[in-house]
Formats: structure tokens, sequence, C-alpha cells
């Protein structure tokens, strides 16, 4: 049985043996390495695991050229990334993927299985970002707010454009084209200026 390290997302590490490390199961069945003997096997849900990897990898000959070979990093929810080149397509699993890959910064040839559960994003890239963590942050902090800003403009004109629609228009003067029928006791009279005066009381002057 391959010989493997179980990482967990909350730090702890156990040693021990597969059967065959893959991720079809929900569950791994690990027979435990101890110091002190007493826990022989345990039964661990791979949702609490954010890394397995084979001790035993078979190193890859001379002639693989690392510039032929496609870069991933790997994002975890944790925060860490993987950085590798990958030598074989994953193997994409029902409960994760087991990646053959050699580490991008030790260049150890690796074996490992990632649980989708610990896993951010895979990122497949033309080349490394060799930029401190602190500097890559504040580059998408950057770009974020770049973002968020022009959104805001964008909704501020919608809200303006909208708020137009819904204003009432002016009629125009539409009531005072309208001619009030002969004998009406509310006739209107205009003064030379075009305000409309109220009607005078009988035998006013």
């Amino acid at each position: 049985m391959p010989e493997v390290v179980v990482s967990f997302l909350d730090g702890e590490v156990l040693y021990g043996e597969l059967p065959l490390l893959h991720m079809d199961d929900p569950f791994l069945d690990l027979d435990l390495h101890t110091l002190d003997g007493n826990a022989r096997q345990a039964l661990i849900p791979v949702s609490a695991v954010r890394q397995i990897d084979l001790t035993k990898v078979s190193q890859p000959g001379n002639d693989v050229d690392l510039k032929e070979l496609a870069r991933v990093a790997l994002h975890f929810i944790d925060g860490q990334v993987l950085r590798a080149h990958v030598v074989t397509p994953a193997s994409l699993q029902r409960f994760g993927s087991v990646w053959d890959i050699i580490d991008a910064k030790s260049r150890e040839h690796k074996i490992c299985a990632v649980p989708y559960t610990a896993l951010k994003g895979a990122f497949y890239v033309r080349r490394w970002d060799t930029r401190p963590p602190l500097e890559r942050s504040s580059s998408v902090a950057s770009a974020q707010s770049g973002q968020r800003q022009r959104l805001a403009e964008i909704q501020a004109k919608r809200s303006r454009e909208g708020l137009s629609r819904r204003l009432p228009r002016p009629l125009g003067g539409l009531l005072d084209r309208v001619e009030p029928e002969e004998g009406s006791a509310t006739r209107r009279r205009r003064n030379p200026r075009g305000a409309v005066q109220p009607p005078r009381e009988p035998g006013a002057s």
C-alpha cells in the first residue's frame, strides 16, 4: 500500500498507508503510523483534508524540460498557494483531483490528491507572479476599488435617467388654448400679458 502524508485544514498531519490514492470515496481508510501505537486505523472524511501526498515518488528523467510543461497555481481556501509544473493532466474524480506535478520552488516531483472542499481554484498561468504577497494583494484591492467606482457611476447614471422619465412634463398651456362656452358665468379674460383674471361680479365697474 502507498505511504502518504495527510494534511488537514486545521494544520494537523497524519502519516499512514492507503489501499489506493483516489478521490472517488467521501472517506479515507487510513492505516496509521503512530509512535504510541494506540491508534491503528482512521476513517477520515475528505472534507476535513487539505492535501494528501505520496511519500515515495519516482523522479522524472533528466530529459524533462520544465519550460514545455504547463504551469498551475493551486489556491487553497486557507490562503496558501502551490505553484507547480504539470507532468500529466490532473485526474478529476468525484470528491477531488489527483495531481502529478513538479514543485516550482523545490523542484520535487509530487503526486498528491486535493479535495474540492479545500481548493479555491486551479489557475493555469503563462508565468509565475514573483511579486511579494503584500504587493499582489494591494494590486487586487486597487483593481477592485476601480471596478466598484465604475459600477457606482453606471448606477448613478441609470438612476438619473430613470428619474427624468418619471417626472411629469409641463402641459405647455393646453388649458389656456381651450375657449370657454358662451354665456358661461366663469368666463375668464386675459390681460395683455397673458395672465388669467377672475370673472367680475355683476355691477362692478
